[in-house]
């Protein structure tokens, strides 16, 4: 039972045997020892209340000190969120723009692009279909320089200078696609090249008299303006070839100079090591101090009115096979044979040095 109750019953209790006592006195004192333990049940009902009271604000402290560390927490991220939140907002912004941008200029660049190819094919139209040659030029140079259609134009370029007669056409042409000359242009070069000797060959056998060329064997009209545009261009490609020749090689590739034909000009100097020179023809280029070693693939090469003694170095075998062959080797019976571009002649002592030396630098 708990102690106020307690007190309460003994309270009542004093003031009933009060009541059946007989005298005033003694009514009075049970009356007054009643009071004193009301007044002390009262007392003790506050201090309890007070007990609770603190023990309440204990427990909420408590409270808040355990979940001090949560709320700063959560503080801390209310204020995070509060901060990120024009961030994001500028972010998302800035990648809607971005992206809005990218499909802009990627739009404008597909345009340019679908633009650009109507125009190629508007220009490759124009040049196929053109009466003449020197309007070609027109819508064919601003294709020359495109990182897109540069190789297509270059290779429109090769077919019209391999087979057209104008050689004012092929000087414009020729240095609006291939100069500055460069690596990357020597296959276009070689191919113009194979072409016009194609052209030429049979025009080459008919003009043959046994002796000399007599351009007067061939037709006026048809064979001489192909004669003529042959025999202009083939020392320039001979030319520019020599160039990249003399240049040094990309890991020294293997070069195919197969089936060329290459005249009147000065390869001093040339690196041609290690190169396919099947069924080339040479007249009359000058080959002092050239690298010709390392040459397996020959058969068929024409060394016509060639010093080729004069290289630097040279295989074995080609030096063998031109010692022999009836076009290139030295006559000594025929010492006012012309050698080369400067049409120089050489003695039989100095071919016969050369030689030595060439065995001796490529035994």
């Amino acid at each position: 039972m708990d102690q106020v109750e307690q007190l309460q019953r003994a309270a009542t209790s004093l003031l009933e045997k009060a009541q059946q006592s007989a005298t005033v006195s003694d009514l009075a004192v049970a009356v007054d020892k009643a009071t004193g333990v009301l007044r002390l049940c009262s007392e003790l009902e506050a201090s309890r209340a007070q007990a609770r009271k603190v023990a309440l604000e204990e427990r909420k402290l408590q409270h808040e000190n355990d979940t001090a560390s949560t709320r700063g927490r959560f503080e801390r991220i209310k204020e995070y969120v509060s901060l990120s939140t024009p961030i994001v907002a500028i972010v998302t912004l800035t990648a809607t723009l971005s992206f809005q941008s990218w499909q802009f200029l990627q739009s404008e660049k597909d345009k340019a692009a679908e633009a650009e190819e109507a125009q190629w094919r508007d220009a490759y139209r124009s040049v196929s279909q053109s009466a003449g040659i020197n309007p070609a030029i027109v819508p064919l140079k601003r294709f020359l320089k495109s990182p897109k259609y540069g190789n297509l134009a270059k290779e429109t370029a090769v077919q019209l200078l391999a087979y057209t007669t104008d050689i004012t056409f092929f000087r414009e042409v020729f240095g609006m696609a291939f100069v500055p000359l460069g690596w990357q242009d020597l296959d276009y070069i070689v191919r113009m090249d194979r072409a016009v000797a194609e052209r030429e060959r049979p025009l080459v056998e008919k003009a043959w008299d046994g002796k000399n060329a007599d351009e007067r064997r061939l037709e006026p009209t048809k064979e001489r303006p192909v004669y003529d545009y042959v025999q202009n261009v083939m020392p320039q490609f001979c030319e520019h070839v020599g160039y990249l020749l003399k240049e040094s090689r990309k890991d020294h590739e293997r070069l195919d100079l197969s089936a060329t034909a290459f005249q009147l000009c000065d390869w001093r100097g040339a690196d041609l090591s290690n190169s396919n020179i099947k069924n080339i023809w040479l007249s009359h280029v000058d080959l002092k101090g050239a690298n010709l070693d390392g040459i397996s693939q020959f058969d068929g090469a024409i060394f016509w009115r060639v010093a080729w003694w004069e290289a630097s170095r040279m295989s074995p075998a080609l030096r063998k096979y031109l010692e022999m062959n009836y076009e290139a080797r030295y006559d000594p019976a025929n010492r006012d044979a012309q050698y080369g571009p400067k049409n120089e002649t050489f003695s039989p002592k100095q071919y016969a040095d050369a030689l030595r030396r060439l065995e001796q630098e490529t035994p």
